[in-house]
């Protein structure tokens, strides 16, 4: 069964770009070119399926209020799954970074970095020169994250108007999720965060110029995984299994309000 999600946002304008970006990558990795299960028809329903022993009887008791099915559907698929500091913005390597994906099924996705320098922006960049100028300007904040062992060691703030201080000073209260968006190719991260196993997995990611090169070290999954939906979160699982059935998934709906964000 061929995923199709990447190929919808071949068909958008604002998005195309970063779409032939993620076909080409993938293709090159020999890794499943999935973004999100939203916008998967047959991979989804077979996913679906497979939930419904597990939620049937959850979604009986909560199908009206959808934070309770949520909270309660995560605990019965993973009693031990991970709650954790999120960070609101985006965050773009700086040079080379070590991480790990911890959600994915969206764009872009959640990573915690455990090495290495990023920065960290307000809005997302389709480009280095572009932030570049956006920061020159001042219509971007200036602000540099330094990670060690997955905790902030250092950070330069040499300019901080947009994002909010709390945001920032929460980097500092220990591990904490990020917005991971490498520029033009945020859609290949989402791609990439896809065929992974989330928590346990380890990506090496360095930049030359306006290129951003990404590998596996560890934790990749198998393509059976990742087309069956073994790779996706509980949050994910419980938040997909919802809103099919309350019918709530409008894939084209979906595209347009992502492609308003990314660019």
């Amino acid at each position: 069964m061929e995923p199709i999600s990447l190929k919808a946002f071949m068909g958008n304008p604002f998005t195309r770009n970063l779409a032939e970006v993620a076909f080409k990558l993938s293709e090159e990795m020999d890794i499943v070119p999935i973004v999100s299960f939203y916008l998967e028809d047959e991979l989804l329903k077979n996913l679906i399926k497979n939930l419904e022993q597990y939620l049937k009887d959850v979604y009986k008791y909560f199908s009206k209020d959808r934070n309770l099915f949520l909270e309660n559907a995560i605990k019965k698929i993973d009693i031990n799954a991970k709650k954790m500091n999120e960070f609101p913005y985006y965050a773009l390597p700086e040079d080379e970074v070590e991480l790990t994906f911890v959600e994915n099924n969206l764009v872009p996705p959640k990573v915690v970095i455990k090495e290495g320098k990023v920065r960290l922006t307000f809005v997302p960049y389709e480009s280095y020169g572009e932030l570049r100028r956006a920061v020159s300007s001042q219509g971007e904040d200036d602000l540099v994250a330094t990670f060690k062992n997955g905790k902030l060691i250092h950070l330069e703030k040499k300019r901080n108007i947009f994002i909010e201080n709390k945001s920032v000073d929460a980097l500092s209260e220990g591990e904490v999720t990020l917005n991971f968006y490498p520029t033009k190719f945020v859609l290949f991260s989402s791609v990439l965060a896809m065929n992974v196993r989330l928590w346990e997995n380890v990506v090496k990611v360095s930049t030359q110029g306006e290129d951003v090169i990404m590998r596996v070290e560890s934790g990749k999954a198998s393509k059976q995984e990742v087309i069956e939906g073994n790779t996706l979160s509980a949050r994910s699982k419980a938040a997909l299994f919802y809103d099919y059935k309350r019918k709530l998934i409008f894939g084209k709906e979906i595209i347009d309000s992502l492609a308003s964000k990314l660019l």
